[in-house]
């Protein structure tokens, strides 16, 4: 007879073993991560975790944050073409948090601190600079700190200045050339509404109406998200 407790201990046995021989990244990156902090805390960033926030204006913050690929789990975890494992890898994300934006579509009370995925407007430092989604192999020993400070310095802090102030936000997170995002034209409608209600009122009728027919779930949450500022919708 099959002896499936023996196989459960083996199998515990393996992972164990597995565990044990795992390469210790998390530390790897504490370093790479370590040096960038001492580029940007001067520039009035402050870290928590692998997150980095900068108060620009009154309630909105720019956002680095460093992401490290996951451990595979499983034998066929990474599928050629279809799923890539970044484990031992690492990338860099940006995003600006608009602060009464992610007050109105989460919460009613202010963070402390903000995450990337808080953030209305995101990309990534790679694809900033050459229209590519990489992650850089966590090494320690090799340049990522400087190839990532750089590229801050001369495309990221570049692309943050187009939203460092509400104005630039309205201005360009509502131009194609700059936005792949199909909600930017309601996040842009929702800022001009703090200060002119009837502006901001025209921009959500618009954007209502470029909504496509098939997508009643988000007219609806349009709808509401109208009312909850007292304003009608057309239909």
């Amino acid at each position: 007879m099959w002896n499936f407790t023996k196989k459960s201990k083996d199998q515990n046995s393996i992972n164990s073993i597995s565990e044990m021989n795992k390469p210790d990244y998390g530390k790897k990156l504490d370093l790479i991560q370590k040096e960038i902090h001492q580029f940007l805390k001067p520039l009035g960033f402050k870290k928590r975790g692998r997150t980095f926030n900068r108060e620009v204006e009154s309630g909105l913050f720019q956002v680095i944050n460093f992401q490290s690929g996951q451990f595979p789990v499983g034998d066929n975890y990474e599928i050629p073409g279809v799923r890539e494992s970044f484990y031992g890898k690492f990338t860099v994300n940006l995003g600006v948090c608009i602060e009464e934006l992610y007050l109105i579509e989460f919460s009613e009370k202010k963070k402390p601190f903000y995450q990337e995925y808080d953030c209305q407007i995101r990309n990534r430092l790679e694809t900033i600079i050459q229209k590519t989604d990489k992650w850089w192999e966590i090494d320690s020993d090799s340049n990522n700190s400087k190839i990532i400070i750089d590229g801050l310095k001369f495309k990221g802090f570049e692309w943050f200045q187009l939203f460092d102030t509400r104005e630039k936000i309205i201005k360009n997170w509502g131009d194609p050339s700059h936005s792949h995002s199909s909600r930017a034209q309601l996040d842009v409608a929702l800022i001009v509404l703090q200060t002119d209600k009837n502006r901001g009122a025209k921009l959500i009728q618009d954007y209502f109406e470029n909504i496509e027919n098939d997508k009643s779930s988000h007219k609806k949450y349009v709808i509401d998200l109208a009312k909850r500022f007292d304003i009608k919708i057309k239909q």
